[in-house]
């Protein structure tokens, strides 16, 4: 006899199911503990946020709240100055966006298994996706491809509820993420067209091409986009020119990258896989079979088959057409379907599953990053790296301080060695802003009148000769040499030199 009547579960059924679920609702709060578990592993591990810059540079792009800026669209220097606005002006609270962010993008994942599997499974899509390379060590890195993290999949998860229900506000709610994609990165093309693509390949989603309501989707995503693209207009689209130095070579070189790009995925996957197996009550070589089997065959599952490995196809058409050498972060975020493929083939075929075993699992995994983070952070420090060992802070400490001597208010100004000044203008009160003087049309909102006008302070790292000769020019003044060290792990690392230029204030 079957366990359900008339497509009811019987009372069995309806129990365990029951039962299954007290067990593992609990489960969603390893999410908020996982995120602070990486919050401290990266103040332990890093002496810096990042060795490039990016994420003081998206603070001083972001507290001027243009609608665009000259290499990538406004989302993510939107989000880290509206961050600081409220909190602190420190590593470990800019680490903790990160961190929130990344948790963001894992409840969209469990939302979205939501809509093909029980709940009880799809807690487990967010915990096993949780401890890939995507969603912590590269997603503290707080740029434009990390925030596509929490966008992509509540993009995704409303597209799919729009797919399967029709309803109005899943319909603007789908506009609005998919700009709100695009204001991330361009690279978010690759979603679009993914979603489009699914649609067209399910016959059942096929059908909504034609519902009224897709016209809400593009109204909502127009208005969205619309102060965007009026900047891009009357800015001559500044960023394209950005993107488009980002392509060029042959064809055979592209699709060579897109090989090493697609294998780099399958090592950021890896792990995930794994937290997925062990959680699998038994016949676990025949689970694995079948997830590698879900990867192959569209049959198993064809809708979520379309929403995990449409934006690889995509973006393996665009790579190779557009001869594109593709950095392997660049997709982190389009794998927020596979780990719900993989537990809704694996649901289907009557595997059962233990979420319990996730804590277990979790911990093991905690305490072993922690371990790293450690290792690292002291090995960083015992060698002198700069990641380890340059005092962006220390040396926004002594330019605070030395400017608030002479003048008695805080630096309006900073220019100079890019990750120097810019760190300047971050470790600050929320009123230091950077100019570029190397490229002044980066940071239109000021100009050299003002420079003079409110004064400026100008900092070279002591090997900077550029900066130096050109911040003699603009200033005019002798330069105030500081040496700065950093203390971390009971260490005072070697001291790092660097010149200040004081262009006066005019009173």
């Amino acid at each position: 006899m079957s366990d359900t009547t008339l497509g009811r579960p019987n009372a069995a059924t309806s129990a365990t199911s029951i039962i299954d679920d007290g067990r593992t609702r609990h489960l969603i709060w390893l999410l908020p503990v996982h995120a602070i578990v990486w919050i401290i592993c990266a103040w332990l591990s890093r002496g810096n946020l990042d060795t490039q810059g990016d994420m003081v540079e998206n603070y001083v792009w972001g507290i001027e709240w243009q609608a665009g800026y000259a290499k990538h669209p406004p989302l993510f220097a939107w989000i880290t100055a509206a961050w600081f606005r409220v909190f602190p002006h420190t590593d470990i609270a800019y680490f903790a966006l990160s961190a929130i962010n990344a948790m963001i993008g894992l409840l969209g994942i469990v939302a979205l298994s939501r809509r093909f599997v029980p709940r009880r499974l799809a807690v487990i899509a967010g915990l096993a996706m949780a401890v890939s390379p995507l969603y912590s060590n590269l997603a503290i890195k707080f740029n434009a491809n990390s925030v596509l993290l929490s966008v992509w999949p509540w993009t995704a998860y409303f597209f799919v509820r729009f797919m399967q229900t029709r309803s109005w506000l899943a319909a603007i709610a789908v506009g609005v993420l998919a700009a709100a994609a695009v204001l991330g990165k361009y690279f978010s093309i690759v979603l679009l067209i993914a979603l489009f693509v699914a649609m067209l390949a399910r016959p059942a989603w096929r059908a909504r091409f034609f519902d009224w309501r897709v016209l809400l989707v593009a109204a909502a995503g127009a208005v969205v986009l619309a102060p965007h693209i009026h900047w891009l207009v009357i800015n001559h689209f500044p960023t394209f020119n950005y993107a488009n130095e980002r392509t060029g070579g042959s064809f055979l070189a592209a699709a060579a990258r897109f090989c090493v790009y697609t294998l780099a995925q399958i090592g950021y996957l890896a792990l995930s896989f794994v937290v997925t197996l062990v959680l699998v009550r038994e016949r676990r070589g025949e689970a694995a079979r079948m997830m590698a089997a879900s990867v192959a065959k569209p049959t198993l599952n064809p809708d979520l088959w379309w929403l995990a490995l449409g934006p690889l196809i995509v973006v393996g058409m665009i790579a190779v057409l557009s001869r594109t050498q593709m950095a392997s972060v660049w997709g982190m975020a389009q794998w927020f379907a596979i780990v719900p493929l993989w537990l809704a083939v694996l649901d289907r075929a009557g595997f059962s599953f233990r979420p319990e075993r996730a804590f277990r699992t979790l911990v093991c995994y905690w305490l072993i990053v922690f371990v790293a983070a450690s290792a690292i952070g002291y090995i960083g420090a015992l060698r002198n790296t700069d990641d380890a060992a340059e005092p962006r802070a220390e040396l926004a400490e002594a330019a605070h301080f030395m400017w608030k001597q002479r003048f008695q208010h805080a630096i309006p100004v900073v220019a100079g060695s890019g990750h120097e000044a810019q760190s300047i203008a971050f470790y600050s009160d929320g009123d230091t802003r950077y100019w570029d003087m190397s490229k002044p049309e980066t940071t239109p909102w000021l100009n050299m009148a003002d420079l003079k006008r409110r004064g400026a302070l100008f900092v070279c790292s002591e090997l900077d000769a550029p900066c130096i000769a050109q911040s003699k020019k603009i200033t005019g003044a002798m330069p105030v040499s500081v040496a700065v060290s950093k203390h971390a792990w009971r260490r005072s690392l070697p001291a790092r030199h660097y010149l200040l230029f004081v262009l006066t204030p005019l009173y």
